[in-house]
């Protein structure tokens, strides 16, 4: 990852002098100021590229002692930097389209600046490009590469505008492009500054929520914790197992949970976990039933009734399996409507392996029933007494 953002900044620092050397010596054998400044802000993008280069050799180096998270803010430094000079490259853009300024004879300067606009949207598409996991520092490079064709579309304009007397034109457009360019090192600036200082990603977040909300035994999950630096992620959250969960269990619960974030999420460098017994409270349930007796029994895809209940507010719902008149696809059938309806968790008697797979994706909870009676069941359920099932017979 760090190997492949060195080598595009180093396209990036063979680019940029290449502009340097053109625009300056442009500058100086056909007299144009606003060609020259062009330059030297070529120059500041080669020393800004060589200083990303330095941050990214730096960021690469494993965790120590002194550094346990490793050197990985250093790229976002680097960004913060960036964002800083394409922020004053933007008020210099500014500045130079106020100025008055000509040349007597336009067409090689322009020239030059079309070919440098070509350069530098080649160079931000090459940027972008970039496989795997996105550094912040070459998608900063990225968007200031994008600057650079907007700052030579302004110096040709402000050449022929000034050349044929209509200036207000080119001051215009280049105020335009000024502001947008300050606008766009504001957000890349923002971002970085945000690392830096450990802003909790919720972004990030919200997606490891959904992730661990699907692992068997997880019944909750609060304090979600994340911050970043570079292009990874840390990682703290407190972890809901059921009570009657032994420490060996939980442990080994959490080490599935660890699992699993970095499997799905590979971003996610370091996991830390705090595991604690949860409670159902204030959760939605499904008791499958037979018609009119309260007992839970029946295979999923079968029981003629559904009660839905919330143990906050003791709210009942008693509904017909969806299932029962549907020949293919019952588990996804049935998985949908529960999740419209709100479902968090299902008690079952016995599951086929394909509903329990459909009623898992949605996020659904299923656990099982150790006995027929409602009342009991749902006593253990509130203490987290009840296990995760297993598929026990195939699909009916």
């Amino acid at each position: 990852m760090f190997e492949e953002g060195r080598r595009r900044t180093l396209v990036s620092v063979f680019v940029f002098s290449i502009m340097a050397v053109a625009k300056l010596l442009s500058g100086v054998i056909f007299g144009s100021v606003i060609i020259f400044a062009d330059g030297i802000h070529s120059v500041s993008d080669v020393l800004m590229a060589i200083m990303v280069y330095i941050s990214l050799a730096l960021a690469e180096r494993p965790p120590s002692s002194k550094f346990p998270f490793g050197l990985y803010k250093l790229e976002n430094m680097a960004s913060l930097i960036v964002a800083i000079v394409i922020g004053l490259a933007a008020i210099e853009i500014g500045i130079d389209s106020l100025r008055v300024f000509r040349v007597e004879e336009p067409w090689i300067p322009i020239a030059v600046e079309g070919a440098a606009m070509a350069g530098s949207y080649l160079l931000m598409l090459y940027l972008k490009a970039s496989p795997g996991v996105k550094l912040g520092s070459i998608q900063a490079q990225s968007a200031h590469a994008y600057q650079d064709v907007l700052s030579s579309l302004v110096v040709i304009l402000g050449i022929i505008g000034e050349w044929l007397s209509i200036t207000p034109l080119a001051v215009g457009a280049a105020l335009l492009v000024a502001f947008y360019i300050l606008f766009e090192a504001y957000k890349i600036g923002k971002g970085a500054f945000f690392v830096l200082l450990d802003v909790s990603d919720e972004n990030m977040a919200t997606r490891i929520k959904d992730v661990v909300s699907k692992v068997d035994g997880v019944i909750g999950l609060h304090e979600i914790r994340v911050r970043s630096a570079g292009p990874y992620y840390f990682v703290e959250m407190h972890l809901e197992a059921p009570p009657s969960y032994s420490v060996k269990e939980a442990d080994q619960l959490a080490d599935v949970v660890e699992k699993e974030i970095k499997d799905k999420l590979p971003s996610v460098s370091y996991v830390s976990i705090h595991v604690e017994p949860g409670s159902f409270s204030g959760k939605w349930i499904v008791a499958l039933l037979e018609q009119s007796d309260n007992t839970i029994r029946g295979h999923a895809a079968t029981a003629p009734l559904i009660k839905i209940i919330d143990t906050e507010t003791g709210k009942v719902e008693l509904i017909e399996n969806p299932t029962l008149k549907e020949e293919r696809r019952k588990g996804l059938k049935l998985a949908k409507e529960l999740k419209s309806r709100g479902v968090e968790v299902i008690i079952v008697r016995e599951i086929g392996e394909g509903m329990l797979s459909a009623l898992k994706g949605e996020g659904i909870m299923v656990l099982r029933a150790p006995t027929i009676n409602e009342t009991e069941v749902l006593g253990m359920f509130k203490k987290g007494e009840l296990q995760p099932a297993e598929a026990s017979l195939q699909e009916m």
